[in-house]
């Protein structure tokens, strides 16, 4: 008779993610995860593979769960010049308290060079960044809120690379540098939003 699971598999991913994000993939080992768990060497091999299986589904969880969630909530189809002040005023804050980083950022300077899976991962997560970037950049252009010669796929690529160096100077509790550096991006869009109001 096949064994039955008596644990949730999605509440013992997440709890793999949590320990995957704090640590790593080299330093969690399968004993890590075996302890941090719950559930003994049969059952997570048996429910997730292995652990490099489970480090996959726990970087797809990430950004179905956390990642893209508030990305599609706040930077939505009508989205415009407010709504990136505002998806960026969130991160900027978020980066105080999540002093482990981004879970896809450490993933790929740890694995990129090794895992393809990794490097999807950041490619989902960066494309779709873009993408809404790119689309409210468009909104607020249509609006008058945007510097119409300014072009959308390149501001949108410009807000992505800001991002990350936003997420490494907060993992690195840099706060004063970021909080500077933030102050001057935030200063640059102010005159790309006042040029889409001249040129209206």
């Amino acid at each position: 008779m096949a064994r039955t699971k008596n644990f949730d598999r999605e509440e013992k991913l997440i709890q793999a993610m949590e320990l995957f994000w704090q640590k790593g993939y080299a330093d969690t080992s399968v004993a890590d995860l075996v302890d941090h768990l719950g559930i003994n060497r049969f059952s997570l091999y048996n429910t997730y593979t292995d652990k490099s299986t489970l480090f996959s589904e726990a970087l797809d969880y990430y950004l179905q769960q956390i990642a893209f969630p508030p990305l599609q909530k706040i930077l939505h189809d009508e989205a415009g010049y407010a709504d990136i002040l505002a998806y960026l005023t969130r991160f900027v804050n978020l980066q105080r308290d999540q002093t482990c980083g981004c879970f896809i950022q450490n993933a790929l300077l740890e694995r990129a060079h090794c895992d393809a899976s990794v490097l999807d991962s950041g490619a989902l997560l960066f494309e779709a960044l873009a993408e809404r970037f790119q689309r409210v950049v468009q909104n607020a252009q249509v609006a008058g809120d945007w510097d119409p010669s300014a072009d959308p796929v390149q501001m949108s690529h410009f807000l992505v690379m800001q991002m990350q160096g936003i997420r490494v100077l907060g993992k690195a509790r840099q706060y004063d540098m970021m909080d500077h550096g933030v102050k001057i991006l935030f200063g640059m869009i102010e005159q790309i939003h006042q040029a889409g109001r001249a040129a209206k």
